[in-house]
Order: C-alpha cells, then structure tokens, then sequence
C-alpha cells in the first residue's frame, strides 16, 4: 500500500519523527512542497500517525509496531522529500529500523537510531546530534558549528567534516574523524575503542588521558598552538595525522 501527502514548506518550521522499526529516509530535491511518500503492509500505513501543529509536522509510529512475532512479515518505508531551500528544526529517530538522510540544511539537526545503521551525508547545520547504540553511525560531508556524536558498540566513521567544535563518546566503538578544515576544539571520550583523527594541521595541543591506551602521531607535532584536542579513553589508541598540506 502507499500513502503520499504534500505539505506547503512554507507552514512548516520543524520536523518531529519518531519511528519503530521502519525505514526512514530523509532528502532535499528539486520540489516545492513538502512530500511524505509511504509504502508496506496496510496496517501499518494506516496506523503511522501525521500531523501538523504550530508549524510542526510531526510523524510517529505505533510503539506496538516492534512485535516479539518473529514470523510475522512487516515492513514499511518512510521517504521525506524537502525542498532544497528549506530550513528549520529537524528531529528524526528509530528504533530498529535504519536511517538515511541526504542534503539537508537546518539550524538544529539531530538523528537518533538504536538499533539501526544511520547513514547521513551533505548536511549543514548550525547544531548537529547524531547517536546510535549498536548500530553503525557514517556521516559523510558535513559541517556545521557545533557537532555532537554519540554511540555505544557501533563504529563512527566521519568523512570530509567541517565543524568548528567537536564533541563525540563512544564505549567499544573504534571513532575515525577524517576533516575536510581544521576544527577549533575536540572531546573525544571512550572506553575501549580506537580513536583516529585525520585533519589539515601541522600542529595541535593534544591532551590524552589513558590507563593503557598510546598515542600516535602523523606529520602533526604536539605544541600549545593550533587545534585543541582532549581525549580520554581506559585501553584505546589516538592516532593523529595530519594531511592535505
């Protein structure tokens, strides 16, 4: 079954959706509106709740829809397509089903998944979450003011990043950042996971609090000049290089 519904993007500021176990998929495109696209079981498209109150478009899924019926065949996909030249507040989550965002610009951006993979690329933001707990988090040429990633035992891995202050924990997750500029301030904290680090800098002030974690560095020389970099992990390794100088 599908279900489509449009929506004017100029009454809307903000988007709220919270979904169980479907697939979310978030886009810009060349449109005007606004477009929800739904497809899978009839039940499970009738039962996704929309609505929109005080320029908040809100979708949300029925907890019950994560069901201990192993034999049951369920299955739904959830498609925002946003025009290019919209800005708001976007705050975006499932449970167990994975999230896949493209292009979007925003002042607030946050993308949650639990048990999903989340895989975002070409987003710009002024303030931008994204947190998983076993799920993979890859986030792929985007840059806002602050960044601010979290996750449990999935993998981090950032590419082609501009961000002015950068703050991102894991527990047993390996954290690889690779930076398109020079960031301002990073916090990394983790347990123990690997922590690599790849920005344009010869030089950084690097602080690391280990039990029995090394650090390592390439082409970048530990001085009190340049990026702030505080890392604290038990038995971690921090790799350091610097490149395209």
């Amino acid at each position: 079954m599908n279900r489509n519904e449009f929506y004017d993007a100029k009454s809307i500021t903000a988007l709220d959706i919270n979904l169980a176990w479907a697939t979310l998929e978030l886009l810009t495109d060349d449109v005007e509106d606004i477009q929800l696209l739904i497809s899978g079981n009839e039940e499970d498209v009738d039962e996704l709740k929309v609505s929109v109150n005080d320029g908040k478009l809100t979708i949300e899924q029925p907890a019950y829809g994560l069901t201990t019926h192993i034999t049951m065949v369920r299955w739904m996909q959830v498609m925002l397509r946003l025009p290019s030249v919209w800005k708001g507040v976007i705050e975006a989550s499932t449970v167990a089903g994975p999230l896949r965002a493209r292009g979007l610009t925003g002042s607030d951006l946050t993308l949650t998944t639990v048990s999903g993979d989340l895989l975002a690329s070409d987003l710009s933001a002024i303030v931008m979450h994204v947190r998983t707990v076993t799920g993979c988090l890859t986030l792929r040429t985007a840059g806002a003011e602050t960044l601010k990633a979290r996750t449990v035992s999935g993998d981090f891995r950032l590419s082609e990043g501009d961000f002015r202050k950068i703050t991102v924990n894991g527990v047993s997750s390996d954290l690889r950042i690779d930076l398109a500029t020079v960031f301002e301030q990073m916090d990394a904290t983790t347990v123990a996971g690997d922590i690599m680090i790849y920005a344009p800098t010869r030089e950084a002030n690097i602080s690391l609090r280990s039990a029995t974690g090394r650090l390592r560095t390439s082409e970048v020389s530990i001085t009190d000049e340049g990026p702030v970099l505080n890392v604290v992990t038990v038995s971690g390794n921090l790799t350091v290089s610097g490149k395209n100088l």
